[in-house]
């Protein structure tokens, strides 16, 4: 294993070793041409591949029927993230809502791919993403136009209602990260109902219908002008 590890691989990371087996073995026969190898690995054992001399060119994520919300999806999302911050990503899943591959761009990764998707444009999709390229479904592109819209209509809103408190903004950081309410409120040391105000108030200034387009503002315009005084929770 050390040995192979010390060329160029593409990581398929899956908790269900047959299911990862098999996706590995599919993406193995397109990268053995361009000189590299695919390995099957299970999330606790990705730091591996994060030590030196080891070259990871592309990294594959099978969530499989789960929700990338879902509290351990997202905590193996986090921990790709934090080991591998400048290797392309990309997410295959059972799923096919917008909102899910929206949630991807919110972790960072470059490509969000239904397991519905013919092979070929798999490996269209994986080849982009490798050259620093990004690939995701039209709605959730049409989702991602819609939050980025409305960054810029409120890009200027810099006084008054439209201005995020310092905690506010804590908060938001938060929400980019895909993070709970419950993880939020346990981070910042508050309760979780008070999170649920502050995640209301954000949504009402930013003209926001849900997380994931607060999600999405955040990550278009980057952190809001903190300031004004902190409201008053019950």
């Amino acid at each position: 294993m050390t040995g192979d590890a010390q060329k160029a691989v593409v990581l398929v990371v899956d908790t269900l070793a047959l299911r990862c087996a098999g996706i590995t073995t599919l993406i193995n026969e397109w990268v053995s041409p361009l000189g590299k190898s695919a390995h099957a690995i299970e999330p606790e054992n990705i730091g591996f591949y994060s030590q030196p001399g080891n070259i990871v060119s592309l990294i594959v994520l099978n969530v499989g029927g789960s929700s990338l919300h879902d509290l351990q999806t997202r905590t193996v999302l986090q921990n790709v993230r934090e080991q591998f911050p400048t290797t392309p990503c990309a997410i295959l899943s059972d799923r096919t809502e917008a909102e899910e591959a929206v949630g991807a761009v919110t972790f960072g990764f470059q490509a969000f791919i239904s397991t519905t998707t013919p092979l070929a444009v798999v490996h269209q999709a994986l080849a982009f993403i490798m050259n620093g390229g990004a690939y995701f479904p039209r709605e959730a592109l049409l989702e991602i136009a819609d939050g980025r819209d409305r960054a810029r209509h409120h890009s200027g809103a810099a006084t008054g209602n439209g201005l995020l408190t310092p905690r506010q903004n804590q908060v938001l950081d938060r929400l980019r990260s895909g993070k709970s309410n419950k993880l939020i409120a346990r981070e910042l040391d508050m309760q979780e109902s008070t999170v649920k105000v502050h995640v209301r108030q954000i949504m009402s200034k930013l003209g926001a219908t849900n997380r994931t387009q607060v999600a999405i503002m955040a990550l278009m315009k980057g952190d809001l002008a903190a300031g004004g005084q902190e409201p008053a929770m019950a």
